[in-house]
């Protein structure tokens, strides 16, 4: 393959069979020298944040010398660098039965730009690895491969990469082109010092106590690209049953387009909705990113309730305890709130097809609803915006078009991807105050999403002990009170006995229960990273009731549709805030309360 460096003729053969015998490998013996040292990059790296940097992946800290971490978990990058190498030096002796100078030449080039693509998958591989560690409380693993084929785009992903992580990827591609083009003395110095570095190094972590090993987290001691596959050949081994795909719409002739009367027949005509309502409700929808019923209930180890707030709020109106997330990923979640559907039961997400024809809570209100939705985080990341956009929501304020600045506070991602959670809901408030009535408002936070960035000893009920969960409910505390202001601003307005109100988690949060490596919410489906609250509040409309019926995401603004042969359609609650008979039940008993399983709410 490409092994070696030019055939020598003319020029005198290197003196010495160890200097020979790189000269002759040399494409072997740079690859070698680039891996040891994308292995020691990443590990001095990996060491230097896991000492330094305030959230550490699991809340993992650990309790040995730096250089001891750094260089105790070695057996399992030196096997990936000795395979490799082992490989193509192997590869490399196939140039010896090439005949004609042509095909040599033909045979080095492809065998450099093979090799090329493997050291950059590994690059990619140990970079994202940690940057995942860091940045999402989880290894990179093939989901999550999967996951960013359908949410973020090549382009999103390079806007992120910092002047260290530019660093970390050339750095191996620099040292392989130096020992590549290095005279044949200086190749063997740098050939025999890195197996004197790999030998030293497998006997130092020999050192390292099976003890000591078995309280490090697997996706810190195990070398990135070993864990990414052996998590992919478990994935494959798991995947047994294959998941159909959505074809396009014939009937309509482009895009997914749902049937029913709800959904513009297209052969009969049905009335599909009420008449509009004499007085329609605005409607105020609150979206808390992150947030889980059990944590706004009761604060940690004696600490204060986090949402005192909205507990009160969940006393003064409808309030579902059992409820949970259809999915543990937001993209998913904001789209079973905003529709009312379920999403594909798989890594891809209808939110996110251009194609999609859904309507939204927004497009069932209708045009006579002064629309509007606001967010400090980014759309590029994990927002069904084609949904939303198709689905009615013309008007949206996100991290991409808000004026303010960026928190200024430095994470792994440099300035993250969201603007000020109490500038943000400032702009909220005016927003509201300009509303046309009826209108449509739409608040989706951010505060409680990782890494909980720390907005001062105003917020905090319990000190930054280097847990992720104390920043967690600190950031709590903040939210509880912005959804406090924006309930006291509609009440300064005169709006507040006019509006509906609707506060919803998208999904729970996880901080090592059931699993050491189930932080956040979407590795697991465990309750904790499913269970989210849902409160309704309007005097005028709910009694205080607490449901303990299990309830999710579609439910909030309804998920069946019965067509009895007889009968007028029925419909779902929450799309009748505009229309008569607000809170009309089906599938039970008028009056019962919250409908049976299987049943809706409608508005």
């Amino acid at each position: 393959m490409a092994g070696g460096g030019s055939k020598i003729s003319s020029e005198e053969k290197p003196k010495g069979w160890v200097t020979r015998f790189v000269s002759d490998n040399r494409t072997a013996f740079a690859l070698l020298a680039a891996l040891v040292t994308l292995a020691l990059a990443y590990r001095i790296r990996l060491t230097h944040n896991l000492f330094t940097y305030p959230i550490k992946p699991f809340d993992f800290s650990p309790d040995s010398h730096p250089i001891r971490f750094a260089l105790g978990y070695g057996y399992s990058d030196l096997s990936l660098i000795l395979t490799c190498f082992l490989l193509f030096l192997l590869l490399s002796q196939g140039r010896f039965l090439l005949k004609g100078r042509g095909v040599f030449v033909f045979f080095q080039v492809a065998g450099l730009v093979v090799l090329h693509l493997v050291l950059a998958c590994l690059l990619f591989l140990h970079l994202g690895h940690f940057r995942f560690l860091f940045d999402a409380q989880t290894g990179f693993d093939f989901g999550v491969i999967l996951e960013s084929v359908y949410s973020v785009s090549t382009f999103d992903i390079l806007k992120f990469l910092e002047i260290q992580d530019w660093v970390f990827l050339l750095l191996p591609l620099g040292v392989f082109w130096a020992v590549w083009l290095v005279p044949p003395g200086a190749r063997a110095w740098v050939g025999k010092s890195c197996l004197a570095a790999v030998v030293l190094w497998g006997a130092f972590s020999l050192l390292v106590s099976p003890g000591e090993k078995k309280g490090v987290p697997t996706e810190l001691r195990v070398n990135p690209s070993i864990f990414f596959g052996s998590d992919m050949a478990e994935y494959l081994r798991r995947s047994s049953t294959q998941y159909g795909t959505v074809v396009k719409g014939t009937e309509t002739g482009s895009g997914i387009k749902l049937t029913g009367p709800l959904y513009a027949h297209s052969i009969r005509g049905v009335k599909t909705l009420p008449p509009p309502a004499r007085r329609p409700w605005n409607v105020v929808f609150l979206v808390l990113e992150s947030v889980g019923t059990r944590y706004m209930l009761r604060g940690s180890d004696g600490s204060p309730v986090p949402m005192p707030f909205l507990n009160q709020m969940a006393k003064e109106g409808w309030f579902l305890k059992n409820h949970y997330s259809p999915s543990n990923v937001s993209t998913k979640a904001l789209f079973s709130i905003l529709s009312g559907l379920y999403d594909f039961f798989s890594r891809a997400s209808l939110g996110v097809r251009p194609d999609a024809q859904i309507p939204s809570l927004s497009s069932f209100l209708g045009p006579k609803y002064d629309s509007f939705l606001v967010t400090p985080s980014s759309y590029a990341w994990y927002f069904p915006l084609p949904f939303l956009k198709n689905g009615g929501f013309r008007e949206m304020h996100t991290y991409e078009n808000l004026a303010f600045k960026i928190r200024e506070e430095l994470s792994t991602l440099g300035r993250y991807i969201a603007r000020d959670e109490i500038q943000t809901v400032d702009f909220f408030l005016r927003r509201i105050s300009r509303a046309r009535e009826p209108f449509l408002g739409v608040y989706v936070s951010f505060v409680a999403h990782f890494p909980y960035f720390d907005y001062g000893p105003e917020y905090r009920i319990v000190e930054n002990d280097g847990k992720s969960i104390s920043r967690y409910l600190n950031n709590l505390c903040l939210l509880d009170r912005m959804v406090r202001r924006i309930f006291e601003h509609l009440k300064e307005q005169g709006l507040l006995e006019r509006t509906l109100l609707v506060i919803v988690g998208d999904h729970g949060q996880a901080f090592g229960q059931h699993r050491p490596d189930n932080y956040l919410h979407y590795r697991y489906s465990y309750n904790v990273n499913l269970e989210a609250p849902v409160i309704f509040r309007q005097p005028a409309l709910f009694k205080p009731k607490v449901f303990r019926v299990p309830t999710n995401h579609a439910d909030i603004f309804g998920r069946r549709v019965l067509i009895p042969a007889e009968a007028e359609p029925e419909v779902p609650l929450l799309l009748r805030a505009g229309r008569e008979y607000l809170l009309a039940e089906y599938g039970g008993d008028q009056g019962s309360g919250f409908p049976e399983e299987g049943t809706v709410l409608g508005f």
